[in-house]
């Protein structure tokens, strides 16, 4: 996204360098939103599993939205990439500690800061190129992968569902 993004706006839909530092320090802002008072409210009152699932379809939303040169679409596009991201990551990482226990915990979010610090390497690279060969389908690959993984996500959370009601 941070590299197919601006080269998609530049090359596609001819906004300068001033329209793209304003779409991404509105995206920033919003992410601080989401972050910060959004989460809080609603880690209170809804489950992680559904923070991580919802986020994971709403951010695969938002990367749809960024096929169209309609400049609201590309707005609606940050404010879902910003929910969706803001509402799945920070619950996904909270949920990985917990699965980790007190003992593995500092060494289980070190290992997933790296791994996710190498995957952001990749990512930068790898959308870079693929952006160079498919343009914009860039977005509709990014968008199939993150709501495949959500799917996975609500599987799983239903498999482990059905496990523990079984145990009791």
């Amino acid at each position: 996204f941070y590299v197919s993004f601006p080269t998609h706006v530049a090359t596609r839909l001819d906004w300068s360098v001033t329209e793209t530092g304003t779409f991404f320090a509105v995206l920033s802002f919003l992410m601080m939103l989401v972050q910060g008072p959004l989460l809080t409210v609603l880690s209170r009152k809804t489950a992680q599993s559904t923070l991580v699932v919802g986020g994971g379809l709403i951010l695969s939303a938002g990367f749809v939205c960024l096929l169209s040169s309609n400049m609201a679409m590309i707005y609606l596009a940050a404010g879902l990439i910003a929910l969706g991201n803001g509402l799945m990551w920070p619950t996904f990482t909270a949920v990985l500690s917990k699965f980790a226990g007190k003992e593995l915990q500092g060494a289980v979010q070190g290992l997933a800061s790296s791994l996710g610090a190498a995957a952001s390497i990749v990512g930068l690279i790898g959308g870079g190129l693929l952006y160079n060969l498919t343009g914009s389908t860039t977005f509709l690959c990014a968008a199939a992968i993150i709501a495949a993984a959500a799917l996975i996500a609500q599987k799983c959370r239903r498999e482990e569902s059905a496990r523990t009601a079984d145990q009791h």
